[in-house]
Protein backbone atom coordinates (compact mmCIF):
# COMPACT_ATOMS: atom_id res chain seq x y z
CA UNK A 1 0.00 0.00 0.00
CA UNK A 2 0.99 3.71 -1.08
CA UNK A 3 -0.12 7.30 -2.25
CA UNK A 4 1.13 7.64 -5.38
CA UNK A 5 1.55 11.79 -6.30
CA UNK A 6 1.88 11.17 -9.92
CA UNK A 7 -2.23 9.15 -10.46
CA UNK A 8 -5.59 11.13 -9.56
CA UNK A 9 -8.81 9.26 -10.10
CA UNK A 10 -12.68 10.35 -10.49
CA UNK A 11 -14.69 8.02 -8.77
CA UNK A 12 -18.76 8.18 -9.45
CA UNK A 13 -20.97 6.75 -7.35
CA UNK A 14 -24.90 5.83 -8.43
CA UNK A 15 -27.03 5.45 -6.33
CA UNK A 16 -31.53 5.01 -6.11
CA UNK A 17 -32.72 4.31 -3.10
CA UNK A 18 -29.98 3.47 -1.34
CA UNK A 19 -30.67 5.51 2.04
CA UNK A 20 -29.54 2.41 4.03
CA UNK A 21 -26.58 1.75 2.37
CA UNK A 22 -25.12 4.99 0.85
CA UNK A 23 -23.51 6.46 3.59
CA UNK A 24 -21.46 3.28 4.59
CA UNK A 25 -20.62 2.77 0.90
CA UNK A 26 -19.10 6.22 0.67
CA UNK A 27 -17.42 6.56 3.95
CA UNK A 28 -15.84 2.87 2.98
CA UNK A 29 -14.82 3.68 -0.64
CA UNK A 30 -13.04 6.79 1.41
CA UNK A 31 -11.07 5.08 3.48
CA UNK A 32 -9.86 3.31 0.67
CA UNK A 33 -9.34 5.64 -1.85
CA UNK A 34 -7.07 8.11 0.09
CA UNK A 35 -4.86 5.26 1.19
CA UNK A 36 -3.73 5.27 -2.85
CA UNK A 37 -4.26 8.64 -4.35
CA UNK A 38 -3.71 11.85 -2.95
CA UNK A 39 -5.71 13.39 -5.30
CA UNK A 40 -8.98 12.31 -6.22
CA UNK A 41 -12.60 13.33 -6.29
CA UNK A 42 -16.11 11.07 -5.20
CA UNK A 43 -19.27 12.81 -7.85
CA UNK A 44 -22.34 11.32 -5.98
CA UNK A 45 -25.30 10.68 -8.55
CA UNK A 46 -28.40 10.62 -6.74
CA UNK A 47 -30.89 9.13 -9.67
CA UNK A 48 -33.95 10.59 -9.26
CA UNK A 49 -34.37 8.55 -5.90
CA UNK A 50 -37.66 8.87 -3.76
CA UNK A 51 -35.93 7.91 -0.25
CA UNK A 52 -33.51 10.24 1.55
CA UNK A 53 -30.73 9.14 -0.27
CA UNK A 54 -30.09 12.55 -1.77
CA UNK A 55 -30.11 14.42 1.44
CA UNK A 56 -27.37 12.03 2.52
CA UNK A 57 -25.47 12.29 -0.09
CA UNK A 58 -25.61 16.16 0.82
CA UNK A 59 -23.95 15.52 4.23
CA UNK A 60 -21.65 14.02 3.19
CA UNK A 61 -20.48 16.44 0.32
CA UNK A 62 -20.84 18.97 3.04
CA UNK A 63 -18.71 16.56 5.80
CA UNK A 64 -15.67 16.11 3.10
CA UNK A 65 -14.52 18.51 0.52
CA UNK A 66 -13.41 15.83 -2.00
CA UNK A 67 -17.01 14.79 -2.22
CA UNK A 68 -19.46 16.26 -4.38
CA UNK A 69 -23.47 15.62 -5.60
CA UNK A 70 -25.54 15.38 -8.66
CA UNK A 71 -28.96 15.09 -8.09
CA UNK A 72 -31.00 13.85 -11.39
CA UNK A 73 -34.59 15.04 -11.61
CA UNK A 74 -35.57 11.63 -12.57
CA UNK A 75 -33.92 8.20 -12.81
CA UNK A 76 -31.92 8.24 -15.66
CA UNK A 77 -29.79 5.17 -15.43
CA UNK A 78 -26.68 3.75 -14.99
CA UNK A 79 -25.37 4.78 -18.42
CA UNK A 80 -27.05 7.73 -18.35
CA UNK A 81 -25.74 8.72 -15.17
CA UNK A 82 -22.18 7.71 -15.97
CA UNK A 83 -22.09 9.96 -18.87
CA UNK A 84 -22.83 13.19 -16.68
CA UNK A 85 -20.37 12.31 -13.99
CA UNK A 86 -17.29 11.78 -17.11
CA UNK A 87 -18.16 14.98 -17.95
CA UNK A 88 -17.56 16.54 -14.54
CA UNK A 89 -14.92 14.50 -13.37
CA UNK A 90 -11.84 16.38 -13.25
CA UNK A 91 -9.06 13.65 -12.99
CA UNK A 92 -7.19 11.28 -15.27
CA UNK A 93 -8.96 8.39 -14.32
CA UNK A 94 -12.51 7.18 -14.16
CA UNK A 95 -14.58 4.46 -11.98
CA UNK A 96 -18.33 4.24 -11.36
CA UNK A 97 -19.11 2.28 -8.63
CA UNK A 98 -22.52 1.40 -7.24
CA UNK A 99 -24.62 3.30 -4.01
CA UNK A 100 -25.49 -0.60 -2.65
CA UNK A 101 -21.89 -2.17 -2.61
CA UNK A 102 -22.27 -4.26 -5.18
CA UNK A 103 -18.45 -4.11 -5.55
CA UNK A 104 -17.22 -3.50 -2.55
CA UNK A 105 -14.48 -0.71 -0.53
CA UNK A 106 -12.21 -4.24 0.31
CA UNK A 107 -12.24 -5.34 -3.72
CA UNK A 108 -11.10 -1.79 -4.47
CA UNK A 109 -6.97 -1.94 -3.19
CA UNK A 110 -5.96 -4.47 -5.97
CA UNK A 111 -7.79 -2.35 -8.43
CA UNK A 112 -6.54 0.43 -7.16
CA UNK A 113 -2.59 -0.69 -7.25
CA UNK A 114 -2.82 -1.59 -11.14
CA UNK A 115 -4.16 1.80 -11.90
CA UNK A 116 -1.56 3.27 -14.27
CA UNK A 117 -0.04 0.11 -15.58
CA UNK A 118 -2.54 0.26 -18.22
CA UNK A 119 -4.93 1.61 -20.14
CA UNK A 120 -8.41 0.26 -18.48
CA UNK A 121 -8.50 -2.41 -15.84
CA UNK A 122 -11.82 -4.30 -15.86
CA UNK A 123 -12.64 -6.15 -12.64
CA UNK A 124 -13.44 -9.86 -12.56
CA UNK A 125 -16.06 -10.90 -9.99
CA UNK A 126 -15.06 -14.34 -9.27
CA UNK A 127 -18.25 -14.90 -7.26
CA UNK A 128 -21.23 -14.23 -8.92
CA UNK A 129 -22.81 -17.51 -9.07
CA UNK A 130 -23.04 -16.83 -4.81
CA UNK A 131 -24.50 -13.12 -5.15
CA UNK A 132 -26.64 -13.48 -8.20
CA UNK A 133 -29.60 -15.71 -8.43
CA UNK A 134 -29.19 -18.39 -11.23
CA UNK A 135 -31.19 -16.54 -14.12
CA UNK A 136 -29.11 -13.74 -13.52
CA UNK A 137 -26.07 -15.49 -13.46
CA UNK A 138 -27.27 -17.06 -16.84
CA UNK A 139 -28.41 -13.73 -18.43
CA UNK A 140 -24.58 -12.64 -17.30
CA UNK A 141 -22.77 -15.38 -18.61
CA UNK A 142 -25.08 -15.19 -22.04
CA UNK A 143 -24.64 -11.92 -22.49
CA UNK A 144 -20.40 -12.03 -21.93
CA UNK A 145 -20.53 -15.38 -24.52
CA UNK A 146 -22.05 -13.25 -27.25
CA UNK A 147 -20.13 -10.39 -26.80
CA UNK A 148 -16.63 -12.73 -26.69
CA UNK A 149 -17.83 -14.70 -29.57
CA UNK A 150 -19.00 -12.22 -32.04
CA UNK A 151 -16.01 -9.39 -31.51
CA UNK A 152 -13.34 -12.25 -30.58
CA UNK A 153 -12.54 -10.98 -27.30
CA UNK A 154 -11.49 -13.38 -23.98
CA UNK A 155 -12.89 -11.35 -21.47
CA UNK A 156 -14.33 -12.92 -18.30
CA UNK A 157 -16.66 -10.02 -17.34
CA UNK A 158 -18.29 -7.16 -19.36
CA UNK A 159 -20.62 -5.70 -17.17
CA UNK A 160 -18.29 -4.97 -14.15
CA UNK A 161 -16.95 -1.13 -12.85
CA UNK A 162 -13.73 -0.68 -15.03
CA UNK A 163 -11.14 1.84 -14.28
CA UNK A 164 -10.41 3.95 -17.64
CA UNK A 165 -7.94 6.37 -18.75
CA UNK A 166 -10.61 9.79 -19.11
CA UNK A 167 -8.35 11.23 -22.11
CA UNK A 168 -9.68 7.71 -24.36
CA UNK A 169 -12.97 7.43 -22.60
CA UNK A 170 -13.74 10.94 -23.71
CA UNK A 171 -12.96 10.05 -27.19
CA UNK A 172 -15.60 8.09 -28.02
CA UNK A 173 -19.25 8.27 -28.47
CA UNK A 174 -20.82 6.44 -25.99
CA UNK A 175 -24.76 5.87 -27.25
CA UNK A 176 -25.78 2.49 -25.12
CA UNK A 177 -27.75 4.24 -21.67
CA UNK A 178 -28.95 0.62 -20.45
CA UNK A 179 -27.51 -2.37 -19.52
CA UNK A 180 -25.00 -2.99 -22.11
CA UNK A 181 -22.67 0.78 -21.81
CA UNK A 182 -20.05 -0.92 -20.11
CA UNK A 183 -19.81 -3.73 -22.91
CA UNK A 184 -19.71 -0.85 -25.87
CA UNK A 185 -17.51 1.37 -24.16
CA UNK A 186 -14.50 -1.72 -23.79
CA UNK A 187 -15.36 -2.95 -27.30
CA UNK A 188 -14.75 0.23 -28.79
CA UNK A 189 -11.57 0.63 -26.34
CA UNK A 190 -10.08 -2.58 -27.08
CA UNK A 191 -11.16 -2.26 -30.91
CA UNK A 192 -8.64 0.77 -30.88
CA UNK A 193 -5.78 -1.05 -29.43
CA UNK A 194 -6.21 0.13 -26.05
CA UNK A 195 -4.38 -2.32 -23.29
CA UNK A 196 -6.23 -3.96 -20.77
CA UNK A 197 -5.99 -6.40 -17.54
CA UNK A 198 -8.51 -8.20 -15.77
CA UNK A 199 -8.56 -8.27 -12.21
CA UNK A 200 -10.13 -11.02 -10.26
CA UNK A 201 -12.10 -9.81 -6.94
CA UNK A 202 -15.16 -10.27 -4.97
CA UNK A 203 -18.31 -8.78 -5.14
CA UNK A 204 -21.52 -8.27 -2.82
CA UNK A 205 -25.25 -8.77 -3.20
CA UNK A 206 -26.03 -6.28 0.03
CA UNK A 207 -28.99 -4.78 -1.38
CA UNK A 208 -30.47 -7.92 -1.34
CA UNK A 209 -33.12 -7.42 -4.04
CA UNK A 210 -33.29 -8.23 -7.62
CA UNK A 211 -35.75 -6.18 -9.91
CA UNK A 212 -34.75 -8.93 -12.68
CA UNK A 213 -37.42 -10.43 -14.75
CA UNK A 214 -36.21 -13.49 -16.71
CA UNK A 215 -38.45 -13.07 -19.90
CA UNK A 216 -37.89 -9.33 -19.99
CA UNK A 217 -33.85 -9.41 -19.43
CA UNK A 218 -33.54 -11.92 -22.15
CA UNK A 219 -35.23 -9.31 -24.54
CA UNK A 220 -32.95 -7.14 -22.81
CA UNK A 221 -29.79 -8.83 -23.85
CA UNK A 222 -30.86 -9.41 -27.41
CA UNK A 223 -31.70 -5.83 -28.22
CA UNK A 224 -28.36 -4.56 -26.49
CA UNK A 225 -26.62 -7.14 -28.11
CA UNK A 226 -27.78 -6.44 -31.75
CA UNK A 227 -27.46 -2.28 -31.26
CA UNK A 228 -23.89 -3.11 -29.54
CA UNK A 229 -23.49 -5.08 -33.24
CA UNK A 230 -24.78 -2.09 -35.65
CA UNK A 231 -22.68 0.48 -33.09
CA UNK A 232 -19.38 -1.47 -33.19
CA UNK A 233 -19.83 -2.06 -37.09
CA UNK A 234 -19.48 1.60 -37.83
CA UNK A 235 -17.08 2.42 -35.24
CA UNK A 236 -13.42 3.84 -36.51
CA UNK A 237 -10.95 2.79 -34.02
CA UNK A 238 -8.50 4.97 -35.46
CA UNK A 239 -10.13 8.00 -34.71
CA UNK A 240 -9.09 7.49 -31.13
CA UNK A 241 -5.51 8.94 -30.57
CA UNK A 242 -3.25 7.79 -27.85
CA UNK A 243 -0.60 10.02 -25.97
Amino acid sequence: MGIDEQKTISLAVVALDEELLIQDTVESILKQVSCYFLEYEIILINDGSTDNTGPIMDKLADKHSMVKVLHNPTNLGLGASFQRALRESRFEYFMMLCGDGGLPAESLPSIFKAVGTVDIIIPHITNLMDIKTPMRYLISRTYTTLLNCFFRQKLSYYNGLPVYRVDLLRQIKIKSSGFGFQGEIIIKLLKAGCSYVEIQILGSEKAHRSRAISVRNFINVAKTFFNLVLEIAFFNPTSIKRS
